[in-house]
């Protein structure tokens, strides 16, 4: 069986947003790993930044009209703007519970837009393999975090950051793939 390769005008047009995407992701992840004094003050900034940026780069990605397909765009736009509003919301949080409630839904949002993406267009767009498993991973992140609601800071950026190492491995997996890609044509 042949593998599907991103066509080389697609993969140099979204090079841009995966790796933006990519690098705030393993920046979540690092400060989700390293940080070992986790406050409230931490967990939403920290939650605040990763979504408000990350839906920037989403949505760099499906505004490229000539690039990704409707089908995919719209689901996509859909998990920008629920980034948006949840890194707004985060910022105002008062108790951990609230932060991890308020990322577990930015997580869940974003995976099923990512997922709903995935399927619609995996048949006529090859970047859309990426946005079903990226999707799968938000969603269980999110169905984590709203499981374990009584955590501490540190268990709710232990949950987040678990879900976000792996998409950050995929995203630059991703990224690179792009960037070659790109050359091929």
């Amino acid at each position: 069986m042949a593998v599907k390769r991103t066509p080389a005008p697609t993969a140099a047009a979204l090079i841009r947003p995966v790796w933006v995407r990519a690098v705030v992701t393993a920046l979540f992840a690092v400060v989700a790993i390293f940080s070992q004094e986790e406050t409230l003050t931490l967990l939403k900034f920290s939650l605040a930044g990763f979504f408000v940026i990350g839906a920037s780069a989403v949505w760099d990605y499906a505004k490229d009209v000539d690039v990704v397909p409707d089908s995919v765009r719209g689901p996509l736009a859909f998990g920008a703007a629920a980034w948006v509003l949840s890194g707004v919301a985060a910022v105002f949080v008062g108790t951990t519970t609230a932060a991890a409630v308020v990322a577990g839904i930015g997580f869940l949002a974003m995976g099923a837009a990512e997922l709903i993406a995935g399927i619609r267009g995996r048949q006529e767009f090859v970047p859309a393999r990426d946005q079903m498993v990226l999707g799968g991973i938000g969603a269980a992140t999110g169905l984590g975090l709203l499981a374990a609601m009584g955590l501490d800071p540190h268990g709710v950026m232990g949950m987040a950051g678990t879900g976000v190492i792996v998409m950050a491995v995929l995203l630059l997996i991703s990224g690179a793939g792009m960037v070659h890609d790109s050359k091929r044509g």
